[in-house]
């Protein structure tokens, strides 16, 4: 269902301007070639473990996967992880084969390996974060004796 917000009448009535907003304005949507893909994989997978998946259940999970973040608006999977590097590695492989993705291991040490390099604060980071809290600090003593 769109919804039609419409904006003052111009020429007589004859112009009408305004927007239509609908489910596809407001929630990310899957071209239709990926959403294929990513059906296609879920129900292979769940062949290969011995399950029944309808397309109508395949859809509902890419749906869940997007409202969640799973999945990002291209399709392709976030892995949002954490602990040591080993688990992280098995966390992507188990996700990417429930998901009918073939995954090397090498493939999940290097996204892994990025993830951690990513995640670690730079020095620049921590220099910022000290001198504001020194700031903060400062002010806040000031504040304190300048009451008495």
């Amino acid at each position: 269902m769109r919804v039609w917000f419409s904006g003052p009448r111009l020429f007589r009535s004859l112009v009408r301007p305004g927007i239509s907003l609908g489910r596809e304005d407001l929630q990310p949507r899957l071209p239709s070639y990926r959403c294929y893909e990513l059906r296609h994989g879920l129900r292979e997978a769940a062949k290969a473990r011995g399950e029944a998946m309808t397309k109508e259940d395949a859809d509902y999970y890419i749906d869940k996967a997007l409202a969640t973040g799973q999945l990002d608006s291209n399709g392709n999977l976030n892995f949002r992880m954490r602990g040591t590097r080993e688990e992280i590695i098995t966390s992507i492989l188990t996700t990417a084969k429930a998901w009918g993705q073939l995954m090397s291991c090498d493939q999940a040490e290097r996204i892994a390996d990025r993830a951690i390099r990513k995640a670690r604060w730079p020095i620049e980071n921590i220099v910022s974060i000290a001198i504001i809290a020194a700031f903060i600090a400062v002010t806040v003593l000031a504040f304190v004796l300048g009451r008495r």
